[in-house]
């Protein structure tokens, strides 16, 4: 591209008519995290290009249009440019508002998500659903496979009659809303403490005797379910789905990481951490060493640090519009 023979173009240039001092601009990676603008003459500009050793792929912008750059470098000036987020979940769904603000996110799933191996205790339960008076569902991978086999059984909406819901956060209780059905209650901290308290409030007479459901990932916390029995009631955990590390190989993950092209790595689970740790291989922990750990809440922390490793960013709150306010807000404090 041109940066390996711009000297020669400059020359031509300048041969044909424009002169020494036109103004030229030359963009390497444009609109990514390592973009890098140069500015100079057709006279000066080779020697700054060999001096910056800028290398393909990059553009040459000839012309006036370059005395602009100050007042149009608009993408430079976003609060996130030069972050690169690395995003480990299946999908970058909620991370939008980082690129909207000039992060770039490089997506590296290590999780993939895939029904249980065995359908029996959830058919079961399925099987009984009137016996239930409250079913949760803690994300909206539980709601997507929940309602699923519902209809794989030939059951429906209408069998969930008198049985109320119970979403931890706003978007697995829009998924559900999705269904046409309303949701009952949705604690306002989403984890086993805040649960328990939001049970207790919405049953006057306690927990003893209430039959709950909650269809879930194979693994997870069992706080809450060891809460609900000590306090009378009786709960049901059943597999809805479970989380599996992706056949991949992390070859050009691995290259950024070592050249220092990530800046910082969210990890929504304690399995897409794990994960990451096994695709990575043994140099994984080094890997991180320099980079900024975003973790979705205690659980993923706890993860991380046993392994030696900081955790930088922490939000409030387990989900990912909270990930994403807490990590704008860290950018901004380092500045």
């Amino acid at each position: 591209m041109t940066v390996k023979n711009i000297s020669l173009v400059c020359q031509r240039l300048i041969e044909h008519g424009r002169h020494p001092d036109t103004p030229v601009a030359v963009v390497r990676w444009g609109t990514r995290a390592d973009q890098t603008t140069l500015t100079g003459s057709l006279e000066t500009i080779p020697g700054i290009v060999r001096e910056r050793e800028i290398k393909p792929p990059a553009v040459m912008v000839v012309g006036d249009v370059v005395r602009l750059r100050e007042r149009l470098q608009w993408y430079e000036k976003k609060p996130l440019f030069g972050q690169r987020v690395l995003v480990t979940r299946e999908h970058t769904e909620g991370f939008e508002p980082l690129e909207d603000l000039g992060a770039e996110l490089i997506d590296f799933r290590t999780i993939e998500i895939v029904p249980p191996e065995d359908w029996s205790e959830l058919d079961r339960a399925i099987g009984r659903i009137d016996g239930y008076h409250w079913i949760i569902f803690t994300s909206v991978n539980g709601v997507r496979f929940f309602f699923q086999r519902l209809q794989d059984k030939d059951r429906d909406i209408r069998d969930l009659k008198g049985v109320r819901l119970c979403a931890v956060g706003t978007k697995t209780a829009s998924a559900i809303r999705k269904y046409g059905i309303k949701v009952d209650l949705v604690p306002a901290s989403f984890n086993a403490e805040g649960l328990i308290d939001a049970f207790s409030q919405a049953n006057a007479g306690g927990l003893k005797g209430v039959r709950i459901l909650l269809p879930r990932a194979e693994t997870a916390r069992e706080e809450f379910p060891r809460r609900v029995r000590e306090l009378g009631g009786e709960i049901d955990v059943f597999t809805a789905y479970r989380t599996v590390a992706p056949e991949i190989h992390g070859k050009r993950l691995k290259r950024f990481l070592k050249e220092g092209k990530i800046s910082i790595a969210t990890f929504t689970s304690a399995s897409t951490f794990n994960n990451f740790l096994s695709i990575m291989g043994s140099d994984a922990l080094n890997l991180l060493k320099d980079v900024a750990i975003a973790a979705i809440g205690p659980v993923t922390a706890r993860s991380v640090e046993k392994t030696g490793l900081k955790v930088h960013i922490l939000p409030p709150e387990a989900t990912v519009d909270a990930m994403v306010k807490e990590i704008i807000a860290w950018v901004e404090k380092k500045k």
